[in-house]
C-alpha cells in the first residue's frame, strides 16, 4: 500500500475527487482495493496513475526537447552576413589555435618522457662504469648530463 502512495492519493484527488485527509481508515482501504483492482487491470484513465515519477520525468523530458526545438527555429532578426561570418571565421581560428597548441603540449610532453628515459639510462651507465672502474667513461657520461654544458 505504501509504494503506490503517491499514485493513489493522485488517482483519489483527480478522479474520484477525494480529499485523503476526510476518509475514514475502512473507506480508505475499500478505495485502495479500487484503485489496485484498476491497476491490475489497466483502468486508469491516465497513464500516470502507474507511476508518477516516470510520468512526470518523460514530461520534463518532452518538455526539454520542445524547449530546445523553439530555440532552434527562431528566425534571425538581424541581416549582418558579413559580420557572422567574420565571427565564424575567428571562432575557428581560435579552434585550430587551442588544437595545435594541445598538440604541441602532448608532443612537448612525450618529447620530455623520452629525454627523461635516456636520462635515467644514462645515470645507469654512469653508475655501471663507476663500478667497473673506467672512470674516464663515466666523466664524459656525467658531462653529457650536465645541463650547463652544451653536448
Amino acid at each position: 500500500m505504501w509504494t503506490k502512495r503517491p499514485e493513489f492519493t493522485a488517482w483519489l484527488a483527480e478522479v474520484k475527487q477525494i480529499n485523503l485527509e476526510s476518509l475514514p481508515n475502512w473507506e480508505e482501504k475499500q478505495m485502495f482495493k479500487e484503485f489496485m483492482e484498476d491497476h491490475n487491470t489497466a483502468t486508469f484513465p491516465s497513464k500516470k496513475y502507474y507511476n508518477l515519477d516516470a510520468y512526470y520525468r518523460r514530461k520534463m523530458e518532452k518538455e526539454m526537447k520542445k524547449g530546445i526545438k523553439k530555440v532552434l527555429k527562431t528566425e534571425r532578426t538581424v541581416f549582418n552576413d558579413e559580420e557572422l561570418r567574420r565571427q565564424e571565421l575567428l571562432q575557428e581560428r581560435e579552434k585550430q589555435k587551442e588544437q595545435q597548441v594541445e598538440a604541441l603540449k602532448h608532443s612537448m610532453q612525450s618529447g620530455m618522457a623520452q629525454a627523461m628515459k635516456e636520462q635515467a639510462q644514462l645515470r645507469e651507465e654512469m653508475a655501471y662504469q663507476y663500478k667497473l672502474g673506467n672512470l674516464e667513461a663515466a666523466a664524459a657520461i656525467q658531462r653529457r648530463l650536465d645541463p650547463d654544458v652544451p653536448n
